[in-house]
């Protein structure tokens, strides 16, 4: 006796294993990597619509009789368990097999023909029909044979899945291009592997990859991991001169578990401000990044999913950066790469092929990327300290310096004593109102930053919460798919609709999560020109889900002329996110209307100055005078702050501009009236 194994052990290891297409796609191209092909094409034929082909073909080193049976069709070993380095010197990636059984899968015909290098002229092909699976009692009683014929092709294997159980659309081939395009380390241009998709857009993905704007990035960082486990780093500014270097001791008490690795990461500013120089705009790097930013890993030389992806930030930068927002980027600002070489396999890839088991190797791995991270923001926040400290002492000091040359000017120009001590009564009582000013202004600075430890911890722990709603989608997915499978046509009257609040539970929350890490954006902070409207669209579009939660409609009404104002996104963020967050809680007291709720959010060009006004159908501004809506403090919302208020009043001052509110306004609730003067005037 012995075990035998179900045709149904093929659906849980192969579709159900790894349910994406782009990655089971992606398994095959690392077997033409393993193969030492030079070249290799991802078709797509007809895959729009469920019943197309797709077709992977290489220049590799093929495939004999021994290889096909002994490697190819064997699931859950594969040989490169072996580990030998290729004859180009790859290291083989993968370690069981299991990825290509579930890109085969994907159709219900694979054709393969394959050219052994140790035979040349000759051609060996084999057909998977799974359909005759469905009928053999276990996978052992279906077997095949590989024939073999004259061709006159070089070396190299082709791999065509045809008639496919999903489609891909626009979406997934865009992906699909992007996970080629950074499978072999797209910014070495010493490699020697570079997978093509044969698609539509495919080119454009692949020119904005390829676009490299590293010469616009404000700081280069570049660390290396040795086989000893200790670290060196450096930091270059734009210029390629060095700003900051360390040794191990200045990174981590205790070496690294690890295998040998270097990390490089370059960081950009992308306020225009930092552009106006430079070839290249803010708008188009921003482009870039957003394709190919953040931190990828690579493994012998090919990227590992997810590490890098935009929902992944596995070195917790966004996390670091809300805890300290000062000289911290985001995942959104930087693009970089974690490089390990890992010749006696310590880093271990998950079964599903989508990142590493968390083992000693990986977690220090990890720590020596998060910790050199750390270093660089502790120089960085050290070198911002000392220029605020200097600023500080030579604002005392020509503060004293004025005083000395005041009372010299009032000594050498006034003769009468009488009017000396006049002036100098003037001056004290200059100088007493100037310490009203600075003490309102510390009073207002301890408010603001109780405000940021509150926003501050908001984020850290809206960026926690992200990690348990990855897991209820993945559990939805499972649930959705299971389902299906099980209930088949009872599936839609009773599981669909709890499936469906599932995912837009997950939804919301993971707008949630992203809220205040939106509004920590340090670049917003930097004066310069804004644009109010393009502001108001970002602000909708950031609180959509909290208006379809609460089944407000949000309406637009702005002026023809784009209102263009002189300070910072930050401020008329602050003043918009107020105002909408105060107009929310406004239908959440009782007797508010539940439906037809609204709000308006509407510009106007008055003179030198915008009109902003923002207005609800709620009950209004009620139980509290309209005088006492702006005091710190005070408010009516149960659970409240009393500080939005505060901060648009101040946050309208700071840019020279004016509000006021209404108690019931033309909708009949609250309305707030805000003026700022236009750039240039």
């Amino acid at each position: 006796m012995h075990f035998k194994f179900s045709p149904n052990i093929l659906n849980r290891l192969g579709e159900e294993l790894i349910p994406n297409p782009d990655q089971g796609i992606i398994e095959l191209v690392k077997n033409a990597y393993d193969a030492d092909a030079t070249k290799c094409t991802v078709e797509l034929i007809n895959t729009s619509n469920i019943g197309g082909s797709i077709i992977i073909s290489d220049n590799g080193t093929g495939m004999d009789t021994d290889a096909i049976s002994e490697g190819w069709l064997v699931l859950g070993r594969s040989k490169k368990a072996a580990r030998q380095p290729t004859l180009l010197g790859r290291l083989p990636v993968g370690d069981k097999g299991l990825g290509r059984l579930a890109a085969l899968r994907q159709g219900s015909q694979v054709y393969l023909k394959t050219r052994p290098k140790n035979e040349p002229g000759f051609e060996y092909s084999l057909i998977i029909n799974w359909d005759v699976f469905e009928g053999a009692d276990v996978v052992e009683d279906v077997s095949f044979d590989a024939q073999k014929n004259s061709t006159e092709k070089s070396q190299g294997t082709d791999i065509t899945i045809h008639n496919l159980k999903v489609k891909l659309g626009r979406l997934e081939i865009k992906r699909l291009a992007r996970e080629l395009l950074l499978l072999a380390d797209p910014f070495d241009n010493s490699v020697a592997f570079r997978p093509r998709l044969i698609a539509p857009g495919f080119s454009d993905i692949e020119k904005k990859v390829n676009e490299a704007y590293f010469e616009a990035a404000q700081y280069h960082l570049k660390a290396s991991l040795n086989a000893e486990g200790t670290v060196e780093a450096r930091l270059l500014d734009w210029k390629g001169d060095e700003l900051f270097s360390a040794k191990h001791e200045n990174i981590s008490k205790a070496v690294y578990k690890s295998v040998p690795a270097e990390f490089e990461m370059w960081v950009f500013l992308l306020n225009p401000q930092n552009f106006s120089a430079k070839k290249v705009s803010s708008a188009e790097v921003r482009s870039w990044l957003t394709e190919v930013g953040g931190v990828h890993l690579y493994h012998r030389g090919l990227r590992v999913k997810p590490y890098g992806d935009r929902t992944d930030d596995w070195l917790n930068i966004n996390l670091a950066r809300a805890r300290n927002p000062e000289v911290r980027p985001s995942t959104s600002t930087v693009i970089g790469r974690v490089i390990a070489i890992d010749p006696d396999d310590f880093l271990v890839q998950k079964t599903d092929r989508l990142g590493f088991i968390e083992n000693e190797a990986f977690l220090e791995l990890r720590r020596f990327a998060v910790d050199v991270l750390e270093w660089m923001a502790k120089e960085r926040l050290k070198e911002t300290e000392k220029k605020r400290e200097d600023i500080k002492q030579e604002s005392s000091q020509d503060v004293e310096d004025v005083k000395i040359r005041l009372e010299q000017v009032i000594e050498e120009e006034i003769p009468q004593e009488e009017n000396r001590a006049k002036v100098r009564q003037v001056v004290k009582q200059y100088e007493t109102a100037k310490e009203r000013e600075i003490k309102a202004l510390r009073d207002d600075l301890q408010l603001y930053r109780s405000l940021a430890t509150a926003g501050t911890t908001a984020a850290v722990f809206a960026h926690e919460s992200s990690k348990p709603v990855t897991q209820i989608e993945k559990i939805a997915k499972r649930i959705e798919s299971k389902g299906k499978e099980l209930l088949q046509d009872k599936y839609p009257t009773s599981l669909q609709r709890p499936v469906e609040m599932l995912y837009q539970i997950s939804s919301s929350w993971k707008q949630f999560s992203n809220f205040p890490l939106h509004l920590l954006k340090r670049e917003k902070r930097r004066s310069g020109v804004v644009d109010i409207h393009s502001v108001i669209d970002a602000n909708v579009e950031l609180f959509q889900p909290f208006f379809d939660d609460a089944k407000i409609e949000i309406k637009k009404h702005k002026a023809e002329q784009i209102p263009h104002i002189r300070g910072s996104i930050a401020l008329v963020e602050a003043i918009l996110t107020n105002l909408l967050t105060n107009t929310i809680n406004a239908f959440n007291v009782e007797g508010a209307c539940n439906q037809g709720r609204q709000i308006i959010i509407s510009t106007e060009i008055l003179g030198n100055y915008v009109g902003l006004k923002v207005s609800d159908n709620g009950l209004g501004i009620k139980d509290i005078e309209l005088h006492e809506i702006w005091l710190p403090g005070l408010t009516t919302t149960p659970g409240g702050t009393g500080f939005g208020l505060t901060i648009v009043k101040d946050s309208v001052r700071d840019m020279g501009g004016k509000v006021r509110a209404i108690g019931n306004g033309e909708l009949g609730g609250a309305e707030f009236l805000v003026e700022l003067p236009l750039s240039g005037n």
